[in-house]
C-alpha cells in the first residue's frame, strides 16, 4: 500500500490486535503531513477519490479475486483503489512462485486493464521477502482479511497491504465506513506446516 496514500488519509494509529478479530478505531482529523519531498494530497483530492471508490461497481474483494485468476494459485500481498487518472481503477500484487505480479482492474467494468511482472522476490528487501514468506505460511489470507474488517469497521475496504510490527507479519487494512476512513490490524496467527 503506498505510503504516500496513507499519509494523504492521515490515518491513526495502529492497532494490535488477535488474530481472527478485529477493532476498528475512529479516524483523527486529516492533517496535512509530509514526508521527504511528497507532499500530502489536499482534502479535495482526497474527497474526490473516496467519490470515486463509492461509485465504483466492483469491490475490492472481487478485484483481489479477478486478479487471483490471472495467476492460479496465488495470493494478495497488496491492494489498493486508485483514481489518479479519474476512473476507479484497482491496483492488485499477488504472489506465486517467487515471482510478485501487479495487475489492475477497472471498479467499473471489473476488466483487467494490465497484468504484468513486478518484481521476482530475489529482488525485493529482506523485510519485503520476509513478509511474504510469511504470507504464504499464514491461516489468514488477504480476502479474509478484508471481509473480517469490512464487517468489524461496517464498511467497505478501500486498501490492504502487509505490515510488519517487531517481525510478525500483520495486515493493514483501509475501510470507508460512515463517510471516513478506519484502519484495522489483524496479526494471522502463523501457518502449521
Amino acid at each position: 500500500m503506498p505510503v504516500k496514500y496513507l499519509c494523504a488519509c492521515a490515518l491513526i494509529g495502529l492497532l494490535a490486535l488477535a488474530p481472527a478479530s478485529a477493532v476498528p478505531v475512529e479516524p483523527q482529523a486529516a492533517t496535512a503531513t509530509q514526508s521527504g519531498d511528497d507532499a500530502a494530497p489536499s482534502q479535495e483530492s482526497v474527497d474526490h477519490e473516496l467519490d470515486l471508490f463509492r461509485r465504483a461497481g466492483v469491490s475490492l474483494h472481487q478485484a483481489m479475486r479477478i486478479a487471483e485468476k490471472i495467476h492460479p494459485g496465488s495470493v494478495t500481498a497488496d491492494i489498493s483503489f486508485d483514481g489518479a487518472l479519474g476512473a476507479p481503477l484497482y491496483k492488485v500484487r499477488t504472489i506465486k512462485s517467487g515471482q510478485v505480479f501487479e495487475c489492475d482492474v477497472d471498479g467499473i467494468t471489473a476488466e483487467v486493464k494490465n497484468s504484468a511482472l513486478f518484481s521476482s522476490l530475489q529482488e525485493l528487501n529482506e523485510l519485503d521477502r520476509h513478509n511474504l514468506a510469511a504470507l504464504r505460511a499464514a491461516h489468514l489470507k488477504m480476502s479474509d482479511a478484508v471481509l473480517i474488517a469490512e464487517k468489524s469497521a461496517a464498511g467497505k475496504a478501500i486498501a490492504g497491504g502487509l505490515a510488519n510490527n517487531d517481525g510478525r507479519l500483520s495486515f493493514i487494512i483501509i475501510v470507508v465506513s460512515n463517510g471516513g476512513l478506519k484502519q484495522v490490524q489483524l496479526e494471522p496467527a502463523p501457518g502449521r506446516h
